[in-house]
């Protein structure tokens, strides 16, 4: 899957949008923790890496 990232710096940090491949609606966030959130995608069952 690729993804758009539109990145900001400033003084409160970083912040933006992400764009899934295949999807029009950007995705805004605010910080580093919910830039790896937004990237990881929606939890999913099937993914043997994912927490029970």
């Amino acid at each position: 899957m690729r993804f758009v990232v539109e990145l900001e710096y400033g003084m409160d940090g970083v912040h933006g949008q992400v764009t899934r491949e295949g999807s029009e609606r950007p995705e805004p966030f605010h910080g580093w923790l919910e830039l790896l959130r937004v990237l990881e995608g929606p939890y999913s069952r099937a993914n043997p890496w994912d927490l029970p």
